[in-house]
């Protein structure tokens, strides 16, 4: 029972130890040592405008593969309440995804 505990605690300690052994800092070079970077409102907005493209496009890409099958039902005279809506919210996704791609910078 009394070498368990001792088990238990040692363990413990080792755990505890690992991550801050890892955290060491070379104190001969201090100046190598980089400061956090604060992204700048502009990188803020860009990475914003980034990931709603992206979220864009892929709501976008699903709206393309529902609309796809309900193609499928209109051959078949059957036209689903949500068709037209999803069109619309295509043709709205498209464009904006189109403007966003245009103010995009170009990679050379």
């Amino acid at each position: 029972m009394r070498s368990s505990r001792c088990l238990r605690l040692v363990l413990g300690v080792l755990l505890l130890a690992a991550p801050l052994s890892s955290q060491s800092v070379n104190p001969m070079h201090p100046q190598e040592i980089e400061v956090q970077k604060h992204s700048s409102p502009e990188d803020l907005r860009a990475r914003a405008a980034n990931l709603q493209l992206q979220k864009d496009v892929k709501e976008l890409a699903g709206l393309c593969a529902s609309v796809s099958n309900d193609m499928d039902h209109v051959n078949q005279g059957l036209l689903s309440k949500d068709a037209l809506e999803k069109l619309k919210r295509m043709e709205k996704l498209s464009k904006r995804v189109r403007e966003q791609l245009a103010q995009a910078p170009t990679a050379h």
